[in-house]
């Protein structure tokens, strides 16, 4: 069985629960990242099923 993984461009990590307990778990803020499945945004508390790849793209902001 292939697990879901998040791909951040430069590497791609398993996902382990939640996306959000995920990133966490790697030293990231889970809110500084817009998750995409198949091009569709979902919530950092989705817990995607086997075979899924995750695109996290990371957020700007400024004042």
């Amino acid at each position: 069985m292939k697990c879901a993984v998040i791909d951040f461009g430069e590497e791609t990590v398993p996902v382990n629960g939640t996306l959000e307990r995920t990133m966490i778990s790697l030293g990231r803020s889970p809110d500084a990242y817009i998750f995409l499945i198949d091009g569709v945004p979902v919530p950092d508390d989705t817990v995607p099923e086997e075979g899924t790849v995750v695109t996290a793209v990371r957020v700007a902001s400024g004042g």
